[in-house]
């Protein structure tokens, strides 16, 4: 569901840089707003003629106290902008939610598949799962250039506390399209599992396809680009 026509204020409490080259931003949450691990937001900003995209997952869990955006630093107006915010600053929450089923489902068994800053909502999915002690059976594939994986630390924590959280981080900076296909192949069920494919455009199509060509149903893939902007 998309929550359209909004004009919500979110003030800045921080931000945090992540690894090289990716920053997180911490906001103050409202009183009373609530939203699905899974969920985007579309961000307004005081001066309406910034460009740029604007929509961004929430990578902070519905159970946390706070709102968080995670993003890789960047050069357009948008990009510029959030870079430089301190505390205090004022945005505001345009439009919310999901208009493409990307949801964990109740008692679901699924694999989750990052690319980059990809795993942003798999951040919020994974800490929810921690906060309520959720026995679903859950893969996260963690595909990302270099060894700086985004919320690793994080991620091995709560994999420790979840025995049905299985975890595999994958260097991509020297991987070949064949062993990439090799590891898909290896996690691809034409069963009953769901999977979930988060990432750059390009990273969203290509693992899909693949997924598809090892015998997984196009209704089972869930999908989220992030744009390249």
């Amino acid at each position: 569901m998309i929550h359209k026509n909004q004009n919500i204020p979110i003030v800045v409490k921080f931000i945090r840089p992540e690894t090289p080259g990716y920053l997180s931003i911490i906001f103050e949450r409202p009183v009373g707003f609530e939203f699905k691990a899974g969920d985007w937001m579309d961000l307004g900003f005081v001066n309406p003629d910034i460009r740029g995209g604007t929509t961004y997952s929430f990578s902070s869990s519905p159970t946390e106290p706070d709102l968080m955006i995670t993003f890789r630093e960047g050069v357009s107006e948008v990009k510029r902008t959030l870079q430089a915010a301190k505390a205090g600053d004022t945005f505001s929450i345009v439009q919310y939610g999901n208009d493409y089923g990307f949801h964990l489902r109740e008692h679901t068994t699924a694999t989750l598949i990052a690319g980059g800053v990809g795993v942003a909502p798999f951040r919020s999915m994974i800490k929810e799962m921690a906060d309520t002690d959720d026995k679903s059976s859950i893969d996260l594939l963690y595909f990302n250039s270099s060894a700086d994986f985004l919320f690793q630390e994080e991620i091995n924590q709560w994999k420790a506390a979840l025995p049905s959280l299985g975890v595999q981080f994958v260097v991509t900076r020297d991987l070949k399209k064949k062993d990439k296909v090799k590891i898909l192949a290896g996690i691809a069920e034409a069963s009953q599992r769901s999977y979930y494919i988060a990432g750059p455009d390009a990273m969203v199509e290509s693992t899909e396809h693949t997924l598809i060509e090892q015998g997984v149903k196009f209704k089972d893939i869930k999908i989220d680009s992030f744009g390249s902007y």
